[in-house]
């Protein structure tokens, strides 16, 4: 397998498997290095992707992609993932004619199982996915990635309505950042605030960082 030294090297999301933790936080590094990089020519957007990178990196370290379905519900986030499966040189055409999609396009890789502009439509997505899976019994995994302000679209809530009644298997990911284009207003909003700022949850976040951090296998998990 051809190993890493620059983002260029990467072919495939196999190639970071058997990276350690130390490796793959460094792989990170120079995926923003090359993001900031290539978009300050390019153009195209950069927040939105700084702040999902190891998110990406960790679906591709532990999921099996183009087996397992990846749906990133606001498509203009994939940018890592093209660089995870192959498509860094190609940057330099991103959001060009006959260039690199700045969303995730299906007849432009075999990665690339959705394809949708904005958000709150991933859930419906991966709910149709594992709905098609278990009729052909088929066996592969479904993750959808939706941020705070995705998840108070109503198509998210009413694909969560549905995901609840269905029961089917698959995995939500849900990237807390409280960052969107604009301040977040709904009651699921302010719920997931509330949790976030809640005695509770800061303690048992805190316990849980400390115990990992009292043995060797919970400081690589960290």
């Amino acid at each position: 397998m051809r190993k890493i030294s620059q983002v260029y090297d990467i072919e495939s999301p196999s190639q970071i498997k058997d990276m350690s933790i130390d490796e793959l936080t460094q792989l990170c590094s120079d995926i923003r290095t090359f993001l900031i990089e290539s978009i300050s020519k390019t153009g195209g957007h950069l927040s939105s992707n700084l702040g999902i990178v190891e998110v990406t990196v960790a679906m591709h370290y532990v999921f099996d992609s183009p087996k397992d379905k990846m749906i990133f519900d606001v498509g203009h986030q994939c940018y890592t993932h093209k660089i995870l499966t192959g498509r860094s040189t190609q940057f330099a055409t991103l959001r060009k004619k006959g260039g690199l999609s700045g969303y995730q396009k299906r007849s432009e890789s075999k990665y690339d199982c959705w394809e949708a502009g904005h958000s709150s439509t991933s859930l419906s997505a991966a709910l149709g996915y594992a709905i098609a899976r278990d009729l052909m019994h088929d066996d592969y995994q479904v993750v959808a990635v939706i941020g705070d302000g995705s998840l108070t679209g109503g198509m998210a809530l009413e694909a969560l309505n549905d995901i609840g009644s269905k029961q089917k298997k698959m995995v939500i990911i849900f990237n807390d950042n409280n960052m969107s284009i604009s301040k977040n207003y709904s009651g699921v909003e302010k719920r997931i605030t509330d949790i976030r700022a809640s005695h509770l949850y800061i303690d048992l976040k805190h316990d849980v960082k400390n115990n990992l951090k009292s043995n060797k296998l919970g400081t690589n998990v960290l």
